[in-house]
């Protein structure tokens, strides 16, 4: 092989690792991330328990974060389910209510900095923080995350 046509071939070897790499290194490439819940022995006093997640952008986050359980009545919350970012899972404890382990798969879009839990517990934990959980971006994105959902709290078991 002469040395031109070995340089021609190191180029285009080049020219290609930086075509795959360009959308991870953009963000481009970004992958959905995974959101698995495992529920506690009892969960809410025994009833159905909602759970949002959401993919907000920070203001949005904060604002959730700040209405607490009043989130599920707000026109905010509708007006953000009109735009396809929330899922919303329901957990039944009880006699035929089947399993409680469940997951959601979370799309990425630009825009959309967090990623925030909400419980709307009938029977509250007096803190507040204890139903709601907010992750940043890359603490989400392309990651494989569990929740425990516990009679008065969710949180975060792991990430992998």
């Amino acid at each position: 092989m002469t040395k031109t046509t070995s340089r021609s071939l190191l180029r285009i070897a080049a020219c290609g690792l930086l075509a795959a790499a360009l959308p991870a290194l953009t963000g481009c490439g970004a992958s959905a991330g995974t959101i698995s819940f495992r529920c506690g022995p009892a969960i809410n006093g025994g009833l159905a328990l909602a759970v949002d997640v959401i993919r907000a952008t920070e203001e949005e986050s904060r604002k959730i974060s700040e209405m607490g359980e009043k989130w599920f009545y707000d026109q905010t919350r509708f007006n953000i389910q009109g735009q396809n970012r929330i899922q919303t899972v329901t957990f039944k404890t009880g006699e035929g209510a089947g399993s409680c382990d469940k997951s959601v798969t979370v799309p990425v879009s630009k825009g959309e900095r967090y990623l925030v839990l909400i419980a709307d517990y009938k029977f509250q934990n007096n803190d507040p923080t204890r139903q709601v959980i907010v992750l940043s971006r890359e603490k989400w994105v392309g990651q494989k995350i569990l929740v425990s959902v516990l009679e008065r709290e969710l949180s975060v078991e792991r990430r992998w």
